[in-house]
C-alpha cells in the first residue's frame, strides 16, 4: 500500500514548481502586454511577420544544430562500437582520456580549439562551431556503455546469418541501443542550442551568431518582441525533451549501471 505524501513534501514540491515555472509564466504574460499596459500581439507580429531577422536566425540556428547532432550521433556510434566490441593497443588508456576530456570545463578547451580552428582556416565560419561539437566525447561514452550491454553472442549470430559488420551495426546494435541514441540526440542538441562561449570566441561577424547569442541583440526597447523571441527559443528543446524524456532517463540509467 502506497503511503500518502506528507504535507511538507507537498508544500516543498509546490514551492519548487513555483520557483521553476514562475519566471516562465512571467515571460509569457509580459509577451502579451503592449503599451498602456494592455493586451497586445505586437511582439509576436514583429517576430513572425514584421521582420525576417528573427525567423532567419531561428532557422539558421536550427539547421546548424541538426548538422551538429547528426555528425555527433554518427561519430559516436562508430567510436562507441570500437571501444565496446574491439580490442586495440591502449584501449583502456584512450577511453580514460576520453572521460578526462569529457569532464573538463568548456573554458579549458576554448583556447586549444581556437588555435586548431585558426590553423584549419575555419575561424569566423559556421564550421568553427560544427567541428568541435561533432567530436564532443559525451556521445561516444554513452554509446560505448550501450553497446557493452549487448551480448557478443547476438553479434556472432547475426554474422553467421551473413550480415556484414555494418549491417550488424545498423540493423542490430543501433536498434537495440535506441535509448542511448535518443540520449545522444537530446543532450547534443541541448548543448548545441544553448552554446554561448563558442560563437563569441570563434565568430567575429554578429550576423553569424546563433540564436542563443543573437537573442541578446534584440532591442531592449521592444520588450514584447524580445520576450516572444525567448518563447520561440524554448520551443525546440521543450518539444524534443517531451518526445525523448523517457529514452533519456533509461539511456543514462543504463550508462550508470554499465559504467
Amino acid at each position: 500500500m502506497k503511503k500518502r505524501p506528507s504535507l511538507w513534501a507537498v508544500l516543498a514540491a509546490a514551492l519548487l514548481l513555483l520557483v521553476i515555472l514562475g519566471p516562465f509564466a512571467h515571460v509569457v504574460f509580459l509577451s502579451f502586454v503592449g503599451e498602456g499596459p494592455s493586451f497586445s500581439l505586437q511582439g509576436y507580429y514583429s517576430v513572425f511577420l514584421g521582420s525576417s531577422a528573427y525567423l532567419s536566425s531561428f532557422w539558421r540556428t536550427l539547421f546548424l544544430c541538426v548538422v551538429m547532432v547528426a555528425g555527433q550521433v554518427v561519430l559516436s556510434i562508430f567510436a562507441g562500437l570500437g571501444f565496446a566490441k574491439f580490442f586495440f593497443p591502449g584501449k583502456n588508456l584512450w577511453f580514460f582520456l576520453l572521460l578526462v576530456v569529457m569532464v573538463l570545463p568548456l573554458q579549458v578547451t576554448l583556447v586549444p580549439n581556437f588555435r586548431i580552428l585558426g590553423g584549419l582556416g575555419l575561424l569566423n565560419t559556421q564550421g568553427s562551431l560544427v567541428l568541435p561539437a561533432v567530436f564532443a566525447p559525451l556521445g561516444t561514452f554513452l554509446m560505448t556503455q550501450c553497446f557493452r550491454s549487448i551480448p557478443d553472442e547476438i553479434i556472432e549470430a547475426a554474422q553467421l546469418d551473413g550480415a556484414t559488420l555494418v549491417g550488424v551495426l545498423w540493423r542490430v546494435l543501433v536498434p537495440m541501443s535506441k535509448n542511448g541514441v535518443a540520449s545522444v540526440v537530446l543532450l547534443s542538441f541541448l548543448e548545441a542550442w544553448n552554446m554561448v562561449e563558442q560563437p563569441i570566441a570563434y565568430l567575429k561577424d554578429p550576423i553569424q551568431y546563433p540564436l542563443s547569442v543573437s537573442l541578446a541583440y534584440v532591442g531592449a526597447q521592444d520588450a514584447p518582441a524580445q520576450l516572444a523571441c525567448v518563447l520561440l527559443t524554448l520551443l525546440p528543446p521543450v518539444l524534443l525533451f517531451l518526445r525523448f524524456h523517457q529514452e533519456l532517463v533509461q539511456g543514462i540509467a543504463l550508462a550508470e549501471v554499465k559504467g
